[in-house]
């Protein structure tokens, strides 16, 4: 059956209605057979209404009607357009704008804005501009249409030279106009000068109270940090819509006036309006930047209760929230729950696990966002190299790194910094150096973290390098610097150098700086200069923590124990809270003039500020409790110590054996051992003056094994040499009974890791000594 009789037959018996069903049917038939068809068709508002129907082949169409002499009218290059405008390719455009000009109707005004929209679509700015230009005439709409246009696609120069034309052909804008462009310029670094005369131009107009122009222009001013004339323009609106309270609520709290954001939301509230998603997520991202978590929370419930507890940006915020306030359970709930996760949602919950040291779970977070299939961006690689820095995943950070290369962003400074502080605290200084050499010189924050490279590894060379490169390329060392690379001096023993900086520091006008000063009060104390540190205290206008713990660990180190306990009251006296360096450092200073009291009211000051188990302040506790003879104190102290270090052991063997208690510290000597901690010399120190103290009590005994006696005395016969002893009668009686374990260690040892023969001779013979004093032999002490 020939299609030219079926819809003859349709126009005829059953009307148009029919025809567009049967159309839709016959589309899936042959273009031949519906060329043919519409060849012989004969009825033009069939024929029209085929080409809407058949937009992807209407071109074909066109030329079918001309082929038979048909004119097309106004309406059917509407149709040819829109289906351009929806799906046909800009070669397609190009035909169709060729026949509307051949047909004459370019100067029909809305063909002309539809062809604009075509070439706009399919990216021709450039023909765009030529159609706009052959307007006949262009009102306020048609300028407005384009430069919405452009707008969207935040071509702000293009917008902007729209926007001077216009006013050069004396069109005045109007709100919409000031709309597009205000909005076309954020995200633009603007200068406060042209959002002015921008601003100044619309109020001579007359719109300076309408919320369609202030609205955009309160948050261009907002985006680009000038928040108070953004406030000005808020003031003044006529009325007030939910887009001028997000907009100013937003902008106040990326401004770090977050107190007033949450001021304003409560002026919000009572004012009657409705939070919307966006002003609740300004208002909890406020929340936390300032701390105020419990109000986050409630702001929560209330978000529940609005039902915006599915919208991404909101959930954004509050796993935001509940990551900075270590609520990691009820930050992954809502991440758990989100119905669909951005790049922000992973960011939001990796960053905080990262920056709380929960590195493991931040990495498998980020294994899971890339199985979602989102690419990480800088955020993400700089959080997740970071958690790789924590754990020592210097493989996975390495992995890291070559895929920043590969994205293209790892000149991005975050990135720098966080490759930079990876290769730093995983030891690698060569990577960290060949890294730091392909960086942006003009970073000051990776010279610092060079120089703390450096530091680590005790290369004051490669320190002081770093230290003189760094200044010949123009940058001036900050308050990081100078104690990165004083702290390399403190450790080397450089003071000359250290004193020359010092120098430096003055001149510099660093000297007031509290985090310069702590570290030059630290170098200065250990190296025993303690007025100069002293000196430097006092001149501090405002004293941290750091600075009194500084200057009382000096003290104490240098046995001036009354001073740094007069330090440490002071210290308290002006609110200051102790830290584990002044806890230990002041129960030190008791451990040295036995101050039992005083050190017993301390240990108590350090369990309400809860560093009982930290390792510093538990090993001075041993000492503490040790030294004075208290045993069960000190057990006690030792037993708290989760991670004990030879420090540990040393204090209690060493507290044990001078109180007095010798038989405990060679039993503590015994099980340090056994716990397979290596001991040192100041190990072996403290077990001989226990032996020689019980040697001495227990003189005129009968010998209870002649076969250890054997062993140990032919150890000391055959090592005295070795170890650079000149006197055998040292150890008759002393090591003949219970030196012969500690013998047998010694024996033990590898012969490259055994102790040094002069520190060994030295303790040795002082200890002995000193034992045969306490016990009232003279003549063996001769």
């Amino acid at each position: 059956m020939r299609f030219h009789v079926l819809f003859d037959f349709v126009k005829k018996k059953i009307g148009i209605g029919l025809l567009q069903f049967l159309c839709g049917r016959l589309r899936k038939l042959s273009n031949v057979a519906i060329a043919r068809a519409f060849d012989e068709f004969s009825v033009e508002e069939h024929e029209k209404e085929s080409i809407n129907m058949y937009r992807p082949k209407g071109l074909d169409i066109l030329n079918l009607m001309e082929k038979r002499g048909m004119q097309a009218n106004h309406q059917t290059y509407l149709w040819l357009l829109e289906g351009c405008l929806k799906s046909g390719s800009l070669v397609d455009a190009k035909r169709l704008h060729g026949k509307i000009l051949k047909s004459g109707f370019n100067g029909e005004h809305v063909i002309s804005c539809r062809l604009v929209d075509v070439y706009v679509t399919r990216g021709d700015l450039d023909d765009a501009f030529q159609v706009f230009d052959d307007f006949p005439e262009r009102n306020v709409s048609d300028w407005n249409r384009l430069i919405s246009i452009f707008a969207q696609k935040k071509l702000t120069r293009k917008v902007l030279g729209l926007f001077s034309r216009m006013l050069e052909e004396n069109v005045n804008p109007d709100e919409i106009t000031f709309a597009h462009i205000l909005r076309a310029s954020v995200g633009d670094k603007v200068s406060f000068r042209y959002v002015e005369q921008i601003h100044a131009k619309f109020i001579y107009l007359g719109f300076g109270t309408s919320p369609i122009v202030c609205n955009p222009l309160i948050d261009l001013y907002s985006k680009n940090g000038f928040v108070d004339s953004a406030k000005l323009v808020f003031g003044k609106l006529s009325s007030r819509d939910s887009v001028s309270w997000v907009a100013m609520i937003s902008g106040l709290s990326q401004n770090g006036c977050e107190e007033e954001a949450i001021l304003l939301y409560c002026d919000m509230h009572i004012s009657g309006i409705i939070p919307t998603p966006y002003i609740f997520s300004s208002v909890i991202s406020a929340c936390t930047k300032i701390g105020l978590f419990k109000l986050g929370e409630q702001l929560h419930a209330l978000i529940y209760k609005l039902a915006f507890a599915s919208e991404i940006y909101v959930c954004n915020a509050l796993v935001t929230l509940y990551s900075c306030c270590e609520d990691f359970i009820s930050a992954e709930q809502i991440f758990t729950k989100m119905q669909c996760r951005d790049e922000v949602s992973y960011n939001s919950l990796i960053s905080g696990l990262a920056q709380r040291g929960l590195s493991e779970r931040a990495l498998q977070l980020f294994e899971k966002m890339q199985l979602d299939s989102l690419k990480p961006d800088c955020v993400t690689v700089a959080s997740i190299v970071s958690a790789c820095a924590s754990v020592g995943g210097l493989h996975k950070g390495k992995q890291l790194h070559a895929y920043a290369i590969k994205a293209g962003i790892y000149s991005d400074i975050v990135i720098e910094g966080s490759l930079l502080d990876l290769y730093v605290k995983c030891s690698d200084v060569e990577t960290a150096r060949e890294f730091f050499l392909t960086t942006q010189k003009e970073n000051i924050v990776l010279w610092n973290m060079m120089l703390v490279a450096y530091g680590q590894i005790g290369d004051l060379s490669e320190s002081f390098q770093i230290f003189i490169e760094m200044q010949n390329e123009g940058l001036i060392p900050n308050q990081y610097t100078y104690p990165s690379i004083l702290r390399t001096c403190t450790s080397v023993g450089a003071l000359d150098l250290g004193e020359q900086i010092h120098t430096q520091v003055i001149k510099t006008g660093f000297q007031p700086n509290v985090y310069v000063c702590s570290v030059l009060i630290d170098m200065y104390s250990k190296h025993g200069k303690l007025d100069t540190a002293h000196k430097i205290f006092r001149r501090l206008n405002e004293v941290d923590i750091v600075s009194w713990t500084a200057m009382i660990a000096g003290y104490a180190r240098h046995d001036l124990f009354f001073e740094a306990l007069k330090l440490f009251e002071e210290m308290q006296d002006q609110g200051i809270r102790s830290d584990n360096i002044g806890f230990s450092s002041a129960i030190s200073a008791c451990t040295g003039i036995q101050a039992i009291n005083q050190g017993q009211q301390i240990h108590a000051q350090s369990i309400v500020s809860g560093y009982t188990l930290d390792l510093s302040v538990g090993n001075a506790l041993v000492c503490l409790y040790a030294r004075c003879g208290r045993i069960k104190d000190a057990y006690l102290a030792f037993d708290k110590i989760i991670s004990k270090d030879d420090i540990s052991w040393n204090g209690l063997i060493s507290g044990f054996a001078q109180s007095g208690h010798c038989e405990e510290a060679l039993k503590m000597f015994s099980q340090m051992n056994q716990a397979g901690v290596e001991p040192n010399m100041f190990t072996f120190s403290s077990a001989v003056s226990a032996a020689a103290n019980i040697a001495n009590i227990k003189q005129g005994r009968d010998r209870r094994d002649t076969e250890n006696h054997f062993e140990a005395r032919k150890y000391i016969l055959v090592s005295k040499d070795y170890y650079g002893l000149s006197s055998e009668y040292l150890f008759d009686d002393v090591l003949s009974l219970l030196f012969f374990p500690l013998t047998k260690t010694l024996l033990s040892l590898p012969i490259g890791t055994r102790p040094s023969p002069q520190p060994v001779h030295l303790s040795l013979f002082e200890l002995t000594v000193q034992a045969s004093l306490n016990n009232g032999d003279v003549g063996r002490s001769e």
